[in-house]
């Protein structure tokens, strides 16, 4: 298991923590019935405190994405990868509909959004390395108000 934890990033500990694991979870790396370390365990992995390690597999527990079986350990819940997936898609929902309601209100027309995320995509960037000044301004040729008179 890979877990690599930033301390300069804003994001908790524990939230990266959780966020990795989920991650893994989604990708099938951590398979239903799979056994997690230990918090003992996993806070020596994760180089953080037992209390941090113990609060992500809270979060994790209280999200149903694994089980806590006294004695025994704590596992990846049966049902984890399908409510990952179902909360991924919400997630994404909420996002696309806030992306269209932004860009009604920069006036941009909505029917252009298919074409220009596509665009996006095919820049063939990895989204991670994209800075906010890589997304300002037209994403292809034609898109400005200019080239659509």
């Amino acid at each position: 298991m890979e877990i690599y934890l930033e301390t300069t990033n804003p994001v908790p500990l524990y939230q990266q923590l959780v966020d990795q694991l989920r991650r893994q979870i989604t990708l099938g790396i951590l398979e239903p019935g799979s056994k997690l370390p230990t918090v003992r365990e996993l806070a020596v992995l994760t180089r953080v405190n037992r209390n941090t390690a113990a609060r992500a597999i809270q979060v994790l527990e209280a999200d149903g994405l694994v089980n806590t079986r006294v004695g025994r350990g704590t596992f990846v819940a049966e049902d984890a990868r399908e409510r990952t997936r179902t909360a991924l898609e919400g997630a994404l929902n909420k996002l696309l509909d806030r992306t269209i309601r932004e860009a009604a209100g920069l006036g941009a027309p909505i029917e252009t959004l298919p074409r220009r995320l596509q665009a996006r995509i095919d820049l063939g960037e990895d989204p991670e390395d994209l800075t906010p000044s890589d997304t300002e301004g037209p994403a292809t040729p034609g898109d400005s108000q200019e080239d659509q008179r």
